[in-house]
């Protein structure tokens, strides 16, 4: 069974953002880290040779695994920006240091390029803060439909004209009522 390549944008604390590659100071986005959910796919980048492990450690990847609760596939929909901007810094890294002729072990960069492709966002939008959205005003009691004057003075008119009707009928054809 090949390995999950899934991985969560995990916050990170002020004093952990090295310097060097920090962006929260730079651009002003959040200190984030992208965090592999599988541990076996963090041993598999571990065996790998140690210019692979620093291309995703300065493109922001954690080389510690932190378990996700979301099936494989799937990611928080609120952490799309963040997330696009790690793999851009990451395809970045890969152009320009190359990983040709590096020894990869058992991390499949392949299988890693296609999971990213295929992954999609979850559903929920925001996952830890309580919903905030309205709810619509259910009715206490459902009224009963109310019928207008017209529909009545209508099906009224037709009952008496479908009367008439019959009665001439009988009438000409020599029957009494």
């Amino acid at each position: 069974m090949g390995l999950e390549y899934d991985f969560d944008i995990v916050a990170i604390a002020p004093h952990e953002v090295d310097p060097e590659h920090g962006v929260a100071a730079v651009t002003g986005h959040r200190a984030v880290r992208a965090s592999f959910r599988n541990t076996r796919t963090v041993q598999a980048l571990h065996s790998a040779s140690p210019k692979i492990r620093r291309i995703f450690a300065e493109s922001g990847f954690s080389l510690e695994a932190r378990g996700g609760d979301l099936p494989h596939g799937l990611y928080w929909a609120e952490d799309a920006q963040d997330r696009e901007r790690i793999l851009k810094r990451l395809f970045a890294n890969i152009r320009n240091m190359g990983v040709q002729g590096e020894y990869c072990g058992d991390f499949d960069f392949w299988q890693f390029l296609d999971d990213v492709k295929r992954a999609r966002p979850k559903a929920e939008i925001i996952r830890d803060l309580p919903d905030q959205t309205p709810k619509p005003k259910q009715p206490t009691e459902a009224k009963p439909k109310r019928r207008s004057i017209f529909m009545r003075v209508g099906v009224a008119f037709g009952l008496a004209v479908l009367v008439i009707a019959i009665l001439r009928y009988l009438a000409s054809i020599g029957a009494t009522p």
